[in-house]
């Protein structure tokens, strides 16, 4: 394929993943071209059926091994989307063959998987970013209130990250669930661990707005909402308390907690705690009420491959209707201008924001977190 726009982009991951959002957002940057998806040889099968069905709606051709996909001299940046397991091993291999890396969050499975993906990539000099919220205009919006030094000195922030999705109030009542003190597994059809999968914008967030090393974490997991993440042994909500450099203390909630739970799409909030202000932000702040002689929001029907409504293609197919009480104002470039610094650091030869060594910090505190939440104790984190 010959193009003249700059990077050529190759795709890991398929339907029922965030490639489904990634590839096009890639696509709306003129200096990308989408040039295949691939997998590893031995992937499971699923995986590689999804990747293929997504790569024909895409028109796009699949190569069937990952190592002559990374050698091509056409490929410059891969958008990695593989299940959470196989993200350690995949993203140390595109390191190796010189690519540039777009990490879905999060990066890796565990501490030891993604410092592996950081000595790749260090080894190598590449760049590299994983998804967050960074990006978005709320969050640029907080980052400035702080570094104009309204708020006087940061003793303490909250960050909130809440997804409204899934079907709540099926939990079982009266069953504790025992949080293990690692994870085996993270990828299931009807769940993730959600104090890791929606927690991590939130660890993100305290990381990049305060620029500090968390150095201990205490923290509670629970089942409050599904039986889908009970019965695969996984948590759907959390809270951590974190104590950074310098005496700055963090908080963070994080789950989900069901469709009509928000008018949007969930909660998300950070409150900044300062010697002479307290200010708090909210990203559902801009917005319009809308007032209307129309049916309430009803949620979906389950999907059966997709129960907590994760992936766009199930919404599609099960004919989701969006939410119209809250319409966003201005906030619709965030999604854009995640790829697009990406690319800007490609370009400019610098370190993104959210890149790998920053992004595996936010996995090394998440990981302490399930080891406080097996053991009641709080954790300390080796610098």
């Amino acid at each position: 394929m010959h193009t003249n726009k700059k990077y050529g982009v190759l795709l890991l991951g398929g339907h029922r993943t965030h490639q489904e959002n990634y590839a096009h957002l890639f696509a709306n940057d003129s200096r990308c071209q989408l040039m295949a998806f691939a997998d590893e040889a031995d992937a499971p099968q699923e995986r590689i059926a999804l990747g293929r069905s997504l790569a024909a709606e895409l028109n796009l051709p699949y190569i069937p091994n990952l190592d002559d996909a990374l050698a091509r001299d056409d490929v410059h940046i891969v958008s990695l989307c593989t299940e959470v397991e196989r993200r350690g091993r995949v993203g140390v291999k595109c390191a190796e063959a010189g690519k540039h890396i777009y990490l879905d969050k999060p990066m890796a499975l565990n501490t030891e998987q993604a410092q592996d993906i950081v000595d790749a990539v260090k080894k190598n000099r590449v760049k590299t970013q994983m998804f967050s919220n960074v990006h978005s205009a709320w969050a640029k919006n907080v980052k400035n209130a702080l570094d104009s030094g309204h708020i006087g000195k940061l003793q303490a922030l909250h960050c909130d990250v809440l997804f409204a999705k899934g079907h709540p109030g099926t939990a079982p009542v009266g069953k504790k669930r025992i949080q293990k003190p690692t994870l085996e597994r993270y990828s299931f059809v009807e769940a993730k661990p959600e104090m890791f999968d929606i927690g991590v914008y939130a660890v993100s967030m305290v990381n990049w707005l305060t620029q500090k090393r968390t150095e201990r974490v205490y923290c509670g997991t629970a089942n409050y909402f599904f039986e889908e993440h009970y019965n695969c042994d996984l948590e759907d909500f959390g809270l951590m308390l974190l104590t950074l450099e310098d005496g700055i203390t963090a908080t963070v909630a994080a789950g989900r907690y069901g469709w009509q739970s928000h008018a949007q799409g969930g909660v998300r909030k950070v409150h900044l705690v300062g010697t002479d202000v307290t200010l708090t932000f909210d990203a559902s702040i801009n917005r319009l009420a809308v007032f209307a002689a129309e049916p309430v929001y009803e949620p979906p029907e389950p999907h059966p491959l997709d129960p907590m409504g994760m992936w766009s293609s199930t919404q599609s197919e099960i004919g989701m209707q969006p939410k119209q009480h809250w319409i966003d104002i201005g906030n619709s470039n965030d999604a854009q201008n995640e790829f697009s610094a990406f690319i800007d650091c490609i370009e400019n030869d610098v370190q993104s924001e959210m890149n790998a060594e920053f992004a595996a910090h936010s996995v090394a505190i998440i990981s302490a977190g399930y080891r406080s939440a097996a053991s009641r104790d709080v954790i300390s984190i080796s610098q």
